[in-house]
């Protein structure tokens, strides 16, 4: 694990935010919640992504897709999908987890999570972007 995607993993657990990035001396952070965070970068601020050390509370396949869009090299996640490691894994990012689930749970908990459902059957990062936006 990079320096960076340690400060950003620390930013993460101690700041009581649900998404940080470290890009060399540039840091974000979010309390949005769900993938928000990421698709309000990728639509303003895209370059912040490119090489980026991202710590998420918690990454399902949409997320996954989206960090792959974005450029990002090294991600940290407190939960995350199988579906999500798998196109993790694919895409030789660098991921470190604290808790694996089969699926991302819907806020509800009654179900799968609506964003995971949309992009199961999608493993192209710019299709899944284009759903998801």
């Amino acid at each position: 694990m990079s320096p960076e995607l340690n400060k950003a993993k620390r930013r993460l657990l101690e700041g009581g935010f649900s998404f940080v990035l470290i890009n060399r001396d540039k840091e974000y952070v979010s309390s949005l919640k769900g993938i928000a965070p990421i698709i309000s970068l990728l639509e303003n601020s895209p370059e912040l992504l490119k090489g980026a050390c991202v710590a998420d509370k918690v990454i399902g396949k949409a997320a996954a897709l989206l960090l792959i869009y974005g450029g990002v090299k090294e991600i940290f996640t407190q939960v995350i999908s199988s579906h999500a490691i798998t196109v993790l894994e694919n895409e030789k990012k660098i991921i470190d987890f604290e808790k694996q689930v089969q699926y991302i749970v819907n806020r509800s908990g009654t179900g799968m999570c609506p964003m995971e459902k949309l992009v199961l059957e999608i493993n192209d990062p710019l299709e899944g972007y284009r759903a998801l936006s």
